[in-house]
């Protein structure tokens, strides 16, 4: 779904929307010097094939990726990060402002927080969550393993390791 702004999915959950960024968080940009898949596909545009390089490839500032959030009555607002290429806090914010609710009650998915990014950026990342104050952290497929340890030692009984299959109920 592609929506400059909030929208409603499925009568009961609410997109964030374009992500604004608005915290210290930049995106990540993958660069043709820097970031390849298997044998340097992926990123490159002299690997691709012809037929698929018919365009100007432009490094990708993830304009378009949103956030799925939820609203659990008496709680506060469950948010599905997507992969946080726009940054994590940016997501939660985003999802604050759409939903005009404060209070988070659990944040899942990726955050992207993996290298080139170093020690003193998760420290930034956690000092915000810190501050947001969520029930819940629930760090999934892009987040590296150095920000889930120290998130864990910071935020103490709140962060909990995600897995394929892992499977979270909340109930109000």
């Amino acid at each position: 779904m592609m929506a400059d702004g909030p929208a409603v999915v499925a009568d009961h959950a609410f997109t964030t929307g374009k992500i604004a960024q608005s915290s210290f968080e930049k995106p990540l940009s993958p660069s043709r010097e820097k970031v390849g898949i298997a044998n340097g596909f992926g990123c490159f545009p002299d690997k691709v094939s012809p037929a698929k390089n018919a365009g100007e490839f432009v490094v990708d500032d993830f304009e378009h990726e949103i956030g799925t959030n939820f609203l659990l009555k008496g709680k506060g607002l469950v948010i599905l990060t997507s992969c946080s290429h726009r940054g994590v806090i940016n997501t939660i914010r985003q999802a604050q402002r759409a939903s005009g609710v404060d209070k988070v009650h659990a944040v899942i998915g990726g955050f992207h927080l993996v290298p080139p990014l170093d020690d003193a950026y998760f420290k930034q990342v956690i000092a915000e969550l810190k501050d947001i104050n969520p029930d819940y952290l629930m760090p999934a497929h892009c987040t590296g393993e150095p920000f889930y340890d120290m998130v864990r030692r910071e935020m103490p009984g709140k962060v909990f390791q995600s897995n394929v299959g892992t499977l979270y109920t909340f109930t109000t």
